[in-house]
């Protein structure tokens, strides 16, 4: 019998196939309703305790649809894993445009980081609290940075290139700057009710993102 505390995250759970997953953030579906329950019950009770009745509960379906499109919770947390990449794919791949103009495109990069990581909180939250219990998790959670530094890295060399920012400017510290502030505004906000701590996203973009860009102009 396979152990449940396993994470091995084989990718041979029953009759769900890739093209499924990756639209799992666009349609409603049981599928959404069967993640979504499993997610929440990793917050609230662990992996250990987030049993397939539980979760079945939640999400009000029969457990034998959990088992017959999952397999077992394995196959929901690789599909959690999968549907996770998938939408940061198409967003930080495909999705992002640049402008041009410093202010205008850190804001937009920081904005598309900020709904990314508020619709993905759930799972963000269990990758930092579960990391050691749940590597897989914890390892797709990072993605999110490094993808953006990938992004961020190449903008930032090209617009020193084209002179639209100054040549003294170290990129790795520009870049790690930007990444520190978008991550460290979105713990906050996420965390913290007081509002000495908490500011509009808005004036995030404005106050700390446009005042950082326009230090790196020429």
């Amino acid at each position: 019998m396979q152990n449940e505390n396993s994470l091995s995250f084989k990718r041979e759970y029953d009759n769900i196939t890739k093209e499924e997953v990756r639209n799992m953030s666009k349609q409603p579906s049981k599928y959404d309703l069967i993640l979504n329950a499993f997610i929440t019950l990793l917050i609230e009770v662990g992996y250990q305790s987030a049993t397939i009745n539980k979760i079945a509960e939640k999400a009000n379906v029969n457990p034998s649809t959990i088992f017959r499109k999952f397999k077992d919770k394995e196959g929901l947390l690789s599909a959690v894993i999968d549907r996770h990449l998938n939408d940061l794919a198409a967003i930080f791949d495909d999705a992002l445009v640049v402008t041009g103009d410093i202010e205008t495109d850190l804001i937009n990069m920081s904005r598309t980081y900020q709904e990314f990581q508020e619709k993905h909180q759930e799972v963000v939250l269990i990758g930092l609290q579960e990391s050691f219990r749940m590597p897989k998790v914890s390892h797709a959670v990072e993605e999110i940075p490094v993808r953006f530094r990938k992004i961020l890295l190449q903008y930032f060399t090209e617009m020193r290139a084209q002179n639209k920012i100054k040549k003294s400017v170290d990129v790795e510290a520009a870049v790690m700057n930007v990444i520190w502030l978008n991550f460290g505004y979105f713990l906050t906000a996420i965390r913290y009710d007081n509002p000495e701590l908490i500011t509009d996203p808005e004036d995030f973009y404005e106050k700390q993102i446009r005042f950082f860009a326009k230090s790196l102009r020429p």
